[in-house]
């Protein structure tokens, strides 16, 4: 059953999808079932081999990436990839509910950790969201983030000793994947401003890029909107 997007998506508002799994049955399966929903395209499927040369030639604009990579490891190629293509969201499709991997996912950069299992309607929910920003886990994965989250706000963290009541701001906006643009607009700044305080958020906290800040957001408990599919 498809979500409903169809008749409100035209061709050009298709969102596009890099596929990555070393399982060829699985991984072709699943592009051609994505593939009839008329929401999304995917551009190409491989293993995790000379992926990064795929993707850099099709910029999709989201990568499905298996949790069970034989190489690359996922975590290393999502950092890879968000390096890359800085604009591309990437989210793990993964075969465990013990949480295993989920944190170190989110640390790499990822902006969902879905399960290879769910629901088609919840996959493709899911897909929408991460595309649009949002950090999507499946149940009930989220509900051992957001307990993760109760934990981390419950001590003094390290961001509330290194970062500025602005930067702070800024770091929970760039949680939810906003660009400077957006920063500006909501926070009643300039452009260019936005870009200076989210390049003193990454000298402070050490962190390589804005998709590493957003995770840590993420991991700190900062990001409160977390979805799970299962809920929407």
């Amino acid at each position: 059953m498809n979500i409903g997007l169809k008749d409100k998506v035209t061709e050009t508002d298709k969102i596009s999808i890099l596929l990555i799994d070393d399982k060829e049955v699985f991984r072709e399966g699943l592009a051609r079932i994505l593939d009839e929903q008329g929401d999304v395209e995917v551009v190409y499927q491989c293993s995790g081999i000379g992926s990064l040369d795929r993707i850099k030639a099709t910029k999709p604009q989201m990568v499905l990436l298996s949790s069970t990579l034989s190489e690359p490891d996922c975590n290393e190629l999502a950092e890879k990839i968000i390096e890359l293509t800085p604009n591309t969201k990437v989210a793990i499709l993964g075969t465990s509910e013990s949480g295993d991997g989920l944190y170190d996912a989110m640390e790499a950069g990822a902006r969902g950790y879905l399960m290879k299992d769910m629901k088609l309607d919840d996959l493709l929910k899911s897909i929408s969201l991460v595309a649009q920003g949002e950090v999507v886990v499946s149940a009930p994965l989220a509900k051992k983030l957001i307990g993760k989250f109760g934990d981390l706000r419950s001590n003094k963290s390290t961001y509330e000793e290194k970062l500025s009541d602005r930067e702070i701001e800024i770091l929970k906006l760039l949680g939810k994947g906003t660009t400077n643009r957006e920063i500006a607009k909501a926070l009643f700044i300039t452009e260019n401003t936005a870009k200076v305080h989210v390049k003193n958020i990454l000298e402070k906290l050490q962190l390589r890029n804005r998709q590493q800040a957003a995770a840590y957001a993420v991991q700190q408990g900062l990001v409160f909107d977390i979805r799970d599919p299962d809920e929407i």
